[in-house]
């Protein structure tokens, strides 16, 4: 950035204009200083500056407080509120990858990365999962058509709504919730539609959970439970949820998730959008 656009910078910040030229020169050595001692680029330096200066820390008295000794001297005028810390984080581009192993309900890769911030490579362990469905089942009496089964993972027996992963070959989120409505319960119902969808867990997963909702359930058929499986079927009434929720009777994080979309959809809020 150019002297000039610094200034002018420092001045829509606040900066008394008598005084934003010397100031500008001040940053501009300082993000320089920084990017040798920091290994930071002269962008990352001289945003990192001009956001503690939004922040009112740049004056002497609070030197130290972040970590960056010499910050530029003698900023007592109102300042803008803090940029968003988001606006500044990018992606890390992935340098290479290479496989380590296939166990059967997920696949383990490693990514070699490079930090955006410092250039520094890293590697990072990824879970290649297929993507979930968590589905939301309502009777016509507002009761919720949940399964209780034992986790290994928590060594727990957990009530859950029902739920799986989309086989192969199948792409509509939909079309698996029915499918593993009626395997795990031997409920059917009509109007079936997606409801939302998060990341599994967007640190170390790469798969996505979608929740459906299928209203008017009705017990229609036999169960199909695969050799692994133990379920036991029960309704819920829907008022009971944020009891049983607060009560850490619902304990899965997803299946939480999952019900929390259906209460938007209840209050009027609908997925991407506001109150309707």
């Amino acid at each position: 950035m150019e002297l000039d656009q610094l200034a002018a910078a420092l001045t829509a910040l606040g900066c008394p204009a008598a005084k934003a030229a010397e100031m500008a020169a001040q940053l501009d050595k300082r993000a320089r200083q920084l990017s040798e001692e920091k290994g930071r680029t002269y962008h990352e330096s001289l945003t990192h500056l001009l956001s503690l200066m939004r922040q009112g820390w740049a004056a002497p008295e609070h030197r130290g407080q972040t970590g960056f000794a010499d910050s530029p001297p003698g900023l007592s005028f109102p300042m803008s509120p803090p940029a968003s810390p988001a606006a500044s984080v990018r992606p890390w581009p992935k340098l290479g990858s290479r496989p380590l192993g296939n166990f059967r309900v997920f696949n383990v890769r490693a990514d070699a990365t490079r930090s955006p911030r410092t250039g520094q490579p890293h590697e990072m362990f990824v879970l290649e999962c297929p993507n979930w469905v968590n589905v939301v089942a309502v009777t016509p009496d507002d009761h919720l058509v949940m399964v209780q089964q034992f986790r290994h993972g928590s060594n727990t027996v957990e009530l859950e709504i029902p739920g799986g992963v989309m086989d192969p070959g199948e792409t509509s989120p939909v079309a698996t919730a029915i499918r593993e409505l009626r395997e795990e319960t031997g409920y059917e119902g009509e109007n079936a539609r997606l409801l939302g969808q998060v990341f599994a867990n967007p640190a170390i997963m790469s798969n996505t959970c979608f929740t459906v909702l299928i209203e008017n359930c009705r017990l229609r058929h036999e169960r199909e439970l695969d050799e692994g499986e133990d379920l036991v079927t029960e309704t819920i009434p829907v008022r009971d949820v944020p009891r049983l929720v607060a009560e850490g009777r619902i304990g899965h994080s997803l299946v939480v998730v999952a019900l929390y979309h259906y209460d938007l959809l209840r209050r009027g809020v609908k997925a991407g959008q506001g109150v309707v």
